[in-house]
């Protein structure tokens, strides 16, 4: 389900936010939930093969027009809108629900209202589609050099097998959450670049570590595979980092194709 929440002021046209803010907003969703149920979210998250997942995805934050850059900081005018996609139903009334009911909310030092919220459900009907994204997809191999932490992000140009294969078992993973009794399905997966794509790179601020450059990809991908993968694409993000901004996608349907 994509869950559209429409942010507005009636006192500022903009709001001022530092470079590094999808910490941000990623922490304004949170705030939406019931206590219990954000911090166990936030903390625990759902466990797959080891890992923590949030299952949903969260877009960057789209203008009414241009934010404006500065040296550290950036302004988006008013009104602003973000996206979040997520199959589960307790997120989605919470984020929802949430929203419309909280009066006033904090993105960083700024107040806004949510006054309007809109609910969409993208099906996965075809075997093969064209998707673009909301915020840019990325996927990374940790390891090290000179005995410290290094993480090296892949290219769907220069890494396309790597790259490929980061994203389809990320979605099995998901899979597996969601579907615990079901097979995998055994179709043959693809992604691929559709046009140019655009290398974005984002700071972000995680507190104790500190913050560090998140490097993406955004534009269109064809997706090929089984409708059950294609679906959780849609609903719950594509490769890593969903919830702090990353990998949210819509589906381009062959009739808005040219205007996606």
């Amino acid at each position: 389900m994509h869950v559209t929440l429409y942010f507005s002021s009636p006192k500022t046209s903009s709001i001022r936010l530092p470079s590094a803010n999808l910490h941000m907003f990623q922490a304004m969703l949170y705030s939406l939930l019931p206590p219990q149920e954000a911090d166990v979210l936030h903390n625990q998250g759902f466990n797959s093969d080891g890992k923590k997942m949030k299952l949903f995805a969260m877009s960057w934050p789209i203008a009414s027009s241009l934010p404006q850059f500065g040296d550290e900081t950036v302004v988006f005018p008013l009104p602003i809108k973000l996206v979040v996609t997520t199959p589960i139903e307790s997120l989605i009334s919470g984020f929802s629900g949430g929203a419309l009911s909280s009066g006033t909310l904090k993105i960083g030092n700024n107040f806004v209202e949510c006054g309007r919220v809109e609910t969409e459900q993208q099906i996965a009907n075809s075997e093969s589609m064209t998707i673009k994204t909301l915020s840019p997809v990325t996927c990374y191999i940790s390891n090290e050099r000179d005995g410290r932490p290094y993480t090296r992000y892949l290219s769907p140009y220069d890494d396309i097998n790597e790259f490929q294969r980061s994203i389809y078992f990320n979605l099995v993973r998901k899979f597996r959450l969601i579907y615990p009794d079901r097979d995998i399905p055994g179709n043959e997966f693809k992604i691929i670049p559709v046009g140019n794509l655009k290398q974005r790179i984002s700071m972000y601020d995680k507190k104790k570590n500190g913050i560090f450059p998140i490097k993406g990809w955004w534009g269109k991908f064809r997706l090929e595979g089984p409708l059950e993968l294609l679906q959780i694409a849609l609903d719950c993000g594509l490769g890593a980092k969903n919830s702090s901004g990353w990998g949210c996608v819509t589906k381009c349907d062959l009739q808005t194709h040219m205007k996606c």
